[in-house]
């Protein structure tokens, strides 16, 4: 069975007799009567509110459209892994990502509204949407039994999603159980990091156990019982990490510590981490979902990341425009696309083909592009898939005009500010994409289950189940097996496979915070950001090899970090409601 997302779903999202109605019901009086009762009317009208609920649910943190004025879906331009250090900031010193890599992240901007990576009210938006279906789906009269306890554990998974977003930013979040009414308290307070913690597993096990292990094609992308246990199985992981699996918090809450952290450090967190990821593998090998390897890294990992309803992704989100606008932060031929290239940290993750470390000029002198040429050559497949060298046609997409350096350097100047940002265009979610515009943002990729239960092996202290895990997606890159066993150097080549594996896939952010990575304030999120530089024949910026003259490695800006920064700021306007503890240091 092929796990892609809203497929059947956004068609009917689509049609116009339908989508006021539905956007009526989002956005109207808590409660509103005649709302439910034409929604619920039919399971044409309630397959749009289902529709609706997704996309409103699994939007978060992923810049859905060039310009996010109200900052819903969190960056007000940009895009994660510019704050994260995958990639230097954006072009422009009035988007979010500019701004926070340059100043932090705050509670107010000045103008009432967060500066963050989160849009918090509307997590609760979204929420409300959920159980407003997940209670009134009994209504509908042309559902039989089965299909309304299917849709009511959708809905349960999406609430689940959301609060997984918020626990891995905020810590403890004010826990809402059901649809809320005008008659009941709205301002409820934050529930402890524990309690938010086993809200989300409750969550997450009630709707594994009401919903199907598969779909008819014709609904294929909907949340099955794997995509549930996959939730369930991150958030156990962010629980045993050092940020959360601590006695103290890296900054004080006082009284209110326990709002984001457990108190103490327990090694049974990992264990049950462990043991949570290696269901989803168990399921995943029942049902049809498994790591694409046949031998053809290049190809194995590009139809993983980019291929639409590829059996590796257990989860998806479908960025969906009318025109190529809408996805102009991650598609290289948009206008920002071009700016946001990777960094020079980023690149210095990936291997070489042979699995050996690239050695990059770092001694401030400008090199010949012939020897940037035969490097960037030489990198390894997960590289060639996620980015384009200067000069060089995208290897995902090879024997393709649209995506030659040419054509992609004349849409949007590749380099972003005069070359300072060119580790590597973005071009991993377009694999022999052609000039298809919309992509699925893939949320929950079964790699990431067999890197959890290698990472939580390794701190168990059980290096032979580690390397069983970690080389099922380490070798299917085409590198060769690691062997290294100590503990500690194990812990630096798995955080690393993180990175590579999951660049851009809106992991990195919350991984290295959770990690308490020593030099997260220094080159990763804050401190020297470095790229690789370029002289041109043309003084500007260039479009195939002949353009080029000499290249570096050199300073592009320092970014900003603080210990505050771990977690991210509730609303000035909430906190002044007195019903939420703010997060510290804010």
């Amino acid at each position: 069975m092929r796990k892609g997302v809203i497929n059947a779903l956004i068609v009917l999202l689509g049609m116009t007799s339908l989508s006021s109605c539905i956007k009526d019901f989002l956005k109207g009086p808590i409660g509103t009567a005649p709302n439910i009762d034409t929604v619920f009317s039919s399971s044409q009208k309630a397959e749009a509110a289902i529709a609706q609920a997704y996309s409103e649910s699994l939007c978060s943190g992923i810049t859905v459209s060039g310009w996010d004025n109200n900052r819903t879906y969190g960056l007000r331009g940009g895009t994660l892994d510019e704050l994260s250090g995958e990639a230097n900031d954006t072009k422009f010193n009035w988007e979010d990502g500019w701004i926070i890599q340059h100043s932090g992240m705050t509670s107010n901007d000045g103008s009432g509204l967060p500066l963050s990576d989160d849009g918090f009210n509307f997590n609760y938006t979204a929420i409300r949407l959920d159980y407003l279906i997940a209670e009134n789906i009994n209504k509908v009269p042309d559902m039989n039994t089965v299909q309304k306890q299917q849709v009511e554990g959708e809905m349960l998974a999406l609430i689940a999603y959301r609060y997984l977003s918020m626990f891995k930013r905020y810590g403890g979040v004010p826990i809402v159980t059901k649809s809320l009414s005008v008659q009941d308290t709205l301002k409820i307070p934050r529930a402890t990091l524990q309690q938010t913690l086993n809200f989300i597993v409750s969550l997450c096990d009630s709707a594994a156990d009401m919903l199907p292990n598969s779909y008819p094609p014709q609904w294929g992308g909907r949340i099955t019982k794997g995509a549930a246990m996959a939730m369930k199985a991150e958030a156990l992981m962010f629980a045993a990490r050092p940020l959360f699996n601590e006695p103290t918090p890296p900054l004080s809450l006082g009284a209110n510590n326990d709002l984001i952290c457990l108190g103490n450090y327990d090694p049974t967190r990992w264990q049950t981490a462990a043991d949570a990821a290696k269901a989803v593998i168990d399921w995943a090998q029942e049902n049809g979902c498994y790591i694409i390897n046949t031998g053809h890294p290049l190809d194995d990992y590009g139809n993983a990341v980019a291929t639409p309803s590829n059996p590796e992704v257990l989860l998806a989100y479908r960025n969906e425009s009318d025109n190529a606008s809408g996805s102009s932060y991650y598609d290289p031929h948009g206008q920002s696309g071009g700016a946001n290239s990777m960094s020079f940290y980023q690149l210095q993750q990936y291997y070489k083909a042979d699995g050996s470390d690239q050695t990059w000029p770092t001694d401030g002198n400008w090199h010949p592009y012939a020897e940037y040429a035969q490097k960037i050559q030489e990198m390894g497949a997960r590289y060639k898939e996620s980015a384009m060298g200067a000069g060089i046609d995208a290897w995902n997409n090879p024997n393709d005009t649209y995506w030659s350096s040419e054509v992609l350097s004349n849409s949007s100047n590749w380099d972003g500010r005069g070359g300072t940002e060119a580790c590597g265009r973005r071009v991993k979610f377009w694999y022999h994409a052609g000039t298809r515009y919309w992509f699925e943002f893939p949320l929950f990729r079964l790699a990431e289950f067999y890197l959890e239960c290698a990472e939580a092996y390794n701190e168990l202290g059980n290096p032979a189940l580690v390397l069983q895990y970690l080389n099922v997606i380490h070798e299917r890159a085409g590198l060769p097996p690691v062997t290294e066993t100590d503990q500690t150097k194990l812990r630096k080549v798995i955080q690393r496979e993180w990175a590579v594996e999951f660049y851009m896939e809106n992991k990195r952010l919350y991984d290295v915070k959770a990690w308490k990575l020593p030099d997260i304030g220094n080159g990763i999120i804050g401190g020297p950001k470095e790229s690789l530089i370029y002289q041109y024949q043309n003084g500007q910026y260039g479009m195939v090899p002949s353009d080029y003259i000499s290249y570096q490695v050199g300073l592009v800006y320092t970014g900003f970090w603080a210990p505050n920064q771990y977690f991210t700021p509730f609303p000035a306007t909430e906190v002044a409601k007195g019903y939420l503890v703010q997060n510290p240091g804010y």
